[in-house]
């Protein structure tokens, strides 16, 4: 693995460009649409029989987060390459880099151990609290119900930007776990515009797949994971080439 300082300087980019990797993704997935679905299909599964594991679903799911993450990038990348794709990509983190992702998955949901009981605490000291004295009443919140809000959505938003790229630094850059969530991390404030512009329009896209019978998930699950592989190119790695202006992202 390589250390920290070794890791390519994230470059600086256009909040635009978060838009942009979500449109070379559809590029990207567009070449092979019915395998992509597979593959995202198949994922759902797994998660949703994971998840049903007693006890241990839940930390189990957060584990394997990553590693199922690396087989969509690599998928994203042998795509790219001209190569055709098959059901296997999807479980090509497990050959690559399987014991770093696990522990990026395990760090990332210590992570948000930590700062869920931080807010709890803060919550207290804040003076939060949902009063509901009849049960068939609608809970009342007390206390600077927004300002604990915007904390804690800034936190989750922090977070969010230090296990974005994490997948794709260990896979493709051979980064060590913690070493990937730092340079996500570093990259995500650096770019946190065009982070946030690509996480607005992919909660729009979702819900605008969802309207002709929910039909248009099935690419727009292929498109989510792909743009973690169009993002870390356009920051880490060469640019990803320039959607055509004229052919609109459609889901």
């Amino acid at each position: 693995m390589q250390s920290f300082d070794a890791l390519p300087a994230p470059r600086k980019v256009a909040f635009g460009r978060g838009w942009r990797w979500i449109v070379e993704a559809f590029y990207i997935v567009r070449q092979q649409p019915l395998t992509w679905v597979l593959l995202a299909l198949a994922y759902l599964v797994i998660n949703f029989i994971v998840n049903m594991i007693p006890l241990l679903g839940g930390p189990l799911s957060f584990f394997l987060a990553p590693v199922f993450a690396a087989g969509f990038i690599l998928a994203a990348k042998k795509c790219e390459q001209g190569s055709e794709l098959e059901l296997g990509d999807l479980f090509a983190g497990f050959k690559t880099a399987l014991r770093p992702l696990i522990n990026v998955g395990m760090l990332y949901l210590a992570i948000l151990i930590v700062i869920g009981v931080a807010l709890g605490l803060l919550m207290g000291a804040m003076g939060v609290s949902v009063a509901k004295s009849d049960p068939n009443a609608i809970p009342v919140i007390a206390g600077p119900i927004a300002l604990f809000a915007f904390i804690g959505g800034v936190a989750i938003f922090l977070v969010s930007l230090a296990y974005w790229f994490a997948p794709a630094l260990v896979t493709l850059n051979q980064a060590g776990p913690w070493q990937a969530i730092r340079a996500s991390l570093q990259a995500g404030l650096a770019n946190w515009g065009a982070v946030l512009v690509s996480g607005l329009m992919l909660a729009v896209l979702a819900f605008i797949a969802m309207i002709p019978l929910g039909l248009g998930l099935l690419l727009w699950f292929p498109v989510l994971y792909v743009t973690a592989y169009t993002g870390w190119k356009d920051i880490f790695g060469q640019s990803a080439a320039p959607a055509r202006p004229d052919e609109p992202v459609v889901f």
